[in-house]
């Protein structure tokens, strides 16, 4: 064989493998960005599912705060409904002066002719109100029913014996500490 035929069938060998290099080369890189791109997709696809559920999420806990904020705000509002009415009552039992000398004593008297009225004004409030009231102000004010229930059958005539005069001194604190307490708890709330 001469040199020209070898140098053409070498020429012709590596025209081959060149050409299949070339196209292995072509198919790889084609693959590779198919894969490169399934992977980004993926990817792209797992960050939107995790951003989605994210999104959600905060969703919720804005939806919960709402409604939590909507208790808070209904629950002070029927608070200081009942300590506006409370303070109101207390007002009420106190008798107008009807001398420039009357004395808390000769006040309680006139509260104690009042009895039947408070009991059932208290009454009234914790069926209203019980709900929503904590157990210190219930107590004080069921206390103070208990006092006038008890002691209204002392009075029976103008007179006020002085076990039912010093009992509305006790009622009375007891609507003035509970009158307190809700006060107080709706100020509490006011400054949050």
């Amino acid at each position: 064989m001469e040199l020209s035929e070898v140098l053409g069938i070498s020429a012709a060998i590596l025209g081959t493998l060149g050409g299949g290099a070339a196209i292995i080369f072509g198919m790889s890189n084609w693959l590779g960005k198919v894969w490169a791109n399934r992977l980004m997709e993926k990817e792209k696809a797992q960050y939107s599912k995790e951003l989605e559920s994210i999104k959600s999420s905060l969703l919720k806990d804005s939806e919960s705060y709402k409604i939590k904020l909507k208790k808070s705000e209904f629950i002070f509002e029927k608070q200081y409904e009942a300590a506006s009415e409370l303070v109101a009552l207390v007002r009420q039992f106190l008798p107008p002066l009807s001398h420039p000398d009357m004395d808390w004593y000769e006040a309680c008297d006139e509260i104690a002719h009042n009895f039947k009225s408070i009991i059932d004004s208290l009454e009234r409030f914790l069926s209203k109100h019980g709900a929503i009231l904590d157990e210190t102000p219930k107590d004080l004010l069921s206390n103070a029913i208990a006092l006038a229930s008890q002691h209204q059958f002392d009075i029976t005539g103008p007179e006020v014996p002085g076990t039912a005069n010093s009992a509305v001194d006790k009622i009375y604190n007891n609507l003035l500490s509970a009158e307190k307490y809700l006060t107080k708890q709706v100020l509490n709330q006011t400054s949050t």
